[in-house]
């Protein structure tokens, strides 16, 4: 498997495109706030949006880290230019008998879209970790989830990145998820450690997959390819990065609902009130 170098996500950060899936790959709470942070950062900086539905925890983590890079978080919530979600609530609104529900996931994710932009802001990034919190144990909810969010990048222009936790050390880790998750996305950004995930995934590729395991191998390192970073990233600095390889993306159903609705009647969605109390405890 060819992955990215995983200081790439600062390199990466600034050049993503509307419709982008990116997935970030972490083992440290703190090595994701820096990568979502670097993520949401850029988008911010050059006068665009950001949504974060997040846990509790992480957002603090990520608002330290959008702090520190002079992010003035209370600010941005007022004027409507960022949003911060709570990920559990969120998933509590769309998910029905252990899978997503198309039209109240929509609900849930469409108003929030709609109110930014009413703000006056048109490029938006999101950072969810709702698929962080199904795929251990639900990875059919994980990948219907990870299509919705595609139908939704499509339709709204926006990007989106999301994160999973993965133990490279622990080869079941890897076991089915990776081939549906290299379905989905258009980047993927591995763990802090990733020369032993790369060995984890070797091995695991070997021993889920047998026989298949060189087709597999072969539909993801054609799908992303490896970007040639300096040596001296910190700066920021990108030497001669190739084009990344385009992913399918999941056309809406043919009898799927249209992608646009009013805000009127949607209940339960984040207020600027709860949101703006939600970066107050977040913030530092």
């Amino acid at each position: 498997m060819v992955v990215e170098s995983a200081a790439v996500v600062g390199t990466l950060a600034p050049h993503t495109n509307p419709r982008d899936h990116v997935v970030q790959l972490y083992t440290d709470e703190q090595f994701l706030g820096r990568a979502v942070a670097h993520f949401l950062g850029a988008g911010l900086r050059d006068g665009g949006a950001a949504v974060i539905i997040g846990t509790p925890a992480h957002v603090r983590v990520i608002s330290d880290r959008l702090d520190t890079a002079g992010v003035e978080i209370p600010k941005a919530v007022r004027r409507g230019q960022l949003v911060i979600a709570d990920a559990e609530q969120c998933l509590a609104r769309f998910m029905r008998d252990g899978l997503p529900e198309r039209a109240a996931f929509l609900a849930t994710v469409l108003p929030i879209l709609e109110t930014i932009r009413a703000a006056g802001y048109l490029n938006i990034r999101l950072f969810g970790e709702m698929v962080n919190l199904l795929w251990d144990h639900n990875l059919e909810a994980t990948v219907q989830l990870e299509e919705m969010w595609n139908e939704v990048l499509a339709a709204q222009g926006v990007s989106l990145l999301c994160a999973y936790r993965i133990d490279p050390f622990d080869v079941h880790a890897h076991r089915g998820v990776l081939h549906q998750i290299s379905r989905c996305h258009s980047h993927l950004v591995p763990v802090d450690d990733y020369d032993r995930l790369d060995q984890a995934v070797e091995r695991a590729l070997g021993d889920t997959f047998d026989q298949d395991a060189p087709e597999l191998r072969q539909l993801i390192t054609t799908r992303y390819t490896r970007r040639h970073v300096d040596a001296r990233v910190g700066s920021g600095s990108v030497r001669g990065p190739q084009s990344v390889a385009q992913h399918r993306r999941h056309a809406p159903r043919a009898d799927a609902a249209p992608l646009s609705r009013p805000l009127a009647g949607l209940g339960g969605q984040p207020t600027s009130a709860s949101v703006h109390r939600a970066a107050g405890q977040a913030a530092v």
